[in-house]
């Protein structure tokens, strides 16, 4: 069959759902956050071919867990969508801007899971909606800028008021999306 058509690259949004879609090969590097991505730059495309579409999926884990520290949200958003776009620059220098596919951020759940220091959940579920919605206004707004492409399907899996649905097509675990229909439509359509 060859090599795969998509490399999903990046936290843990990058392996759910891409899992079950045919011809990619998702990847992780670790539990990376758009922040440490960022800050970091880490070159990750060394074994992937030139010509494949390499999808970068940050964000989810910097919303739900990290700019309820860092206020006012704006800059805190701000700051972290210009450190990702010189680390997508750094990592796609070489290949067709085109083909640089830059992943929404899922929903966040209306209501939090008990806690779990493993997947914390701060600030308000309203605070998590207004971050989630701002990050991919700007990720949206840079994709504009820079040529590439934003995989927006949020609101396949959000309900009428912008929240995680829980039913089979959103997401079991309020944090991952659960049914890869909408991603294949998207890759259907734009690959």
């Amino acid at each position: 069959m060859g090599d795969p058509k998509i490399y999903p690259v990046g936290d843990s949004h990058s392996w759910h759902c891409w899992t079950n879609i045919p011809e990619t090969a998702p990847y992780t590097c670790g539990p990376m956050t758009l922040y440490h991505f960022g800050l970091h730059k880490p070159i990750m495309m060394a074994k992937i071919p030139k010509e494949a579409i390499v999808c970068f999926c940050h964000g989810e884990v910097d919303c739900r867990c990290h700019v309820f520290k860092f206020p006012p949200y704006e800059e805190c958003i701000d700051s972290l969508v210009a450190g990702f776009r010189e680390a997508v620059k750094l990592n796609i220098v070489g290949r067709d801007p085109k083909k640089t596919w830059i992943y929404f951020v899922p929903p966040p759940a209306r209501v939090s899971p008990p806690d779990n220091p493993g997947f914390p959940f701060l600030g308000t579920s309203e605070q998590r909606l207004g971050w989630v919605r701002y990050m991919n206004a700007q990720n949206k707004k840079m994709c504009q800028e820079e040529g590439w492409t934003f995989v927006d399907i949020y609101d396949r899996y959000a309900d009428a008021d912008g929240y995680m649905r829980t039913d089979q097509v959103g997401s079991i675990d309020h944090i991952h999306v659960a049914d890869t229909k909408p991603l294949q439509e998207f890759i259907d359509a734009h690959s």
